[in-house]
Formats: C-alpha cells, structure tokens, sequence
C-alpha cells in the first residue's frame, strides 16, 4: 500500500548552500525584486534608468561621469540617456564654461519619478529588515559596504 503525501506540509528546508553561492543567489533576488518595484512605480524604471536619475541628482551631471561611475562606455550610456530624455525625465544643455560638454539634469517628472523609486525601495528595504535588531543591521551594512567596495576594486582594475 502506498503512502500519501500531505502537499499542505510546509516545504522541506532548502539544503544550506555555501555562504558565496547564497550570497550570489540573494543578490539576485534582491535584483529582481528591485525590478519589479521599478517597474510597478506611476513611471515604470528600469534599475539603470533608477540608477541614472540617482547619480544625475547627487551633482554627477556629465555623461563621463556616469560612464565612470556605472563603468560603462559612453555609447552604452548615450543610450540610456537619450531614452531618459525623450522620456522627459532628464534634460541636455551646454555648460557655460565648456560649450563641448553636456550637463544632464532632472526635468519636475523626473524628479518625481526618481523620488518616487527612492521611496518605494526605502519602504521595501526597511520592510525586510523590520525583524532585525539594531546591532545586526549594523554589522550586515559593514559587510555590505566592505564587499562592495571589494567589488568596485575589481572592476576598476579592467
């Protein structure tokens, strides 16, 4: 007589996996999370298009300036651009100083479109660590800051 499975059960515990595989498998996660909630705003982003009107706030303003910070090359990050600018989110003029050079800008939209991803992923962040204490959070964002900075060295050295 053959047994029957109770498919109500809670799954099986999933096989611990090494810490840099788990690591990897969460960074994705997160990933694709990030994607969603983007894409789920009033004007949908993509994670690059977030990335973008982030570093365009912060006073990064130049196209080589987002080049070097996202480490891609200019035509990859013209094309981003450009599509944020048709979008209105961003805008393009000459700097005074250096008629050559283009200064990005946030256009009102953008700024609420931008304001809008920064709130939506502060609310999912903060609801993902709601059930950590204090000292943990602190010790998880000084392993955070340290691996990334670990990974930025790396690809500065391409």
């Amino acid at each position: 007589m053959s047994e029957e499975v109770d498919r109500t059960a809670a799954p099986a515990k999933p096989a611990v996996q090494p810490f840099g595989e788990m690591l990897l498998s969460f960074a994705g996660r997160l990933t694709r999370l990030q994607t969603e909630i983007l894409a789920g705003l009033d004007v949908p982003l993509t994670i690059r298009q977030y990335r973008i009107l982030s570093r365009v706030d912060a006073g990064h303003t130049s196209l080589m300036a987002l080049c070097r910070l996202a480490h891609r090359n200019p035509p990859t990050m013209s094309e981003s651009v450009n599509k944020l600018v048709k979008q209105g989110l961003l805008t393009r003029t000459m700097q005074a100083a250096d008629r050559r050079t283009m200064a990005l800008a946030l256009t009102a939209t953008g700024r609420v479109a931008h304001e809008a991803g920064r709130l939506a992923l502060e609310k999912f962040s903060s609801e993902l660590t709601s059930g950590l204490d204090e000292q943990v959070k602190e010790d998880l964002l000084n392993v955070i800051h340290r691996l990334y900075a670990e990974t930025e060295g790396r690809l500065d050295d391409d």
